[in-house]
């Protein structure tokens, strides 16, 4: 009887366990309809589970880690591998998370990059200027480098154009130049004339609004 009383109370923990990371799922798939990629924070958490203590929250997230009903990203963000925007959510979705008050834009190295200026690739790794705070993130998707600017943000508004479906900006190739001289990187490695065609390029294709 005693055996059978502890396999009963078993099976209800493992129940109870199993409904409630279903529901977890069923309540980031919800959310995620609406964020269109598969990242969620503490804050949302909280607004999900609005009747977990903080303490508990950090216990319960802690446990969905290890389980693997969540990947831990970085402090405060998680990712959701069984929504449907895992495999197209890429760090272009980290920053405005990260510094959701600051306006951020993707510059320096991963714009000229993209363009053919430098050779160097950045596959895994985004250079972006934001108004917040400067910092470095290591993540499962790769490192995310966030360099501080002190420029007015209605002129970065101007040197900048939306990338569709992703919640950051991008910076022009002149934009990009002038970050990247300002901020004291290294400048050697930028094929000159090749950045001058890509300039008169782009700004041809800005001025059709074509970008």
């Amino acid at each position: 009887h005693c055996i059978s009383s502890a396999a009963s109370d078993v099976y209800k923990r493992q129940s109870v366990y199993h409904m409630k990371a279903f529901n977890v799922e069923e309540r980031l798939q919800e959310l995620q309809s609406f964020t269109q990629h598969s990242l969620v924070t503490t804050a949302q958490f909280r607004m999900l589970f609005p009747d977990y203590p903080d303490e508990a929250l950090k216990v319960r997230l802690h446990q969905l880690v290890k389980r693997r009903v969540l990947e831990k990203v970085c402090r405060g963000i998680w990712s959701f591998p069984k929504s449907k925007y895992y495999t197209t959510t890429d760090l272009r979705y980290l920053p405005h998370l990260l510094r959701q008050t600051d306006i951020n834009y993707i510059s320096l190295e991963s714009v000229l990059s993209k363009h053919s200026i430098i050779s160097q690739q950045m596959f895994d790794y985004l250079t972006v200027m934001t108004t917040g705070r400067s910092g470095k993130f290591s993540t499962p998707m790769g490192t995310l480098e966030l360099i501080h600017t002190k420029r007015d943000p209605l002129k970065l508004l101007t040197e900048t154009f939306p990338i569709q479906n992703v919640p950051i900006r991008e910076a022009t190739i002149a934009r990009a130049w002038k970050d990247l001289k300002n901020v004291g990187r290294n400048i050697n490695i930028v094929d000159t004339d090749e950045l001058e065609r890509s300039i008169n390029e782009q700004n041809i294709l800005l001025a059709r609004n074509e970008v």
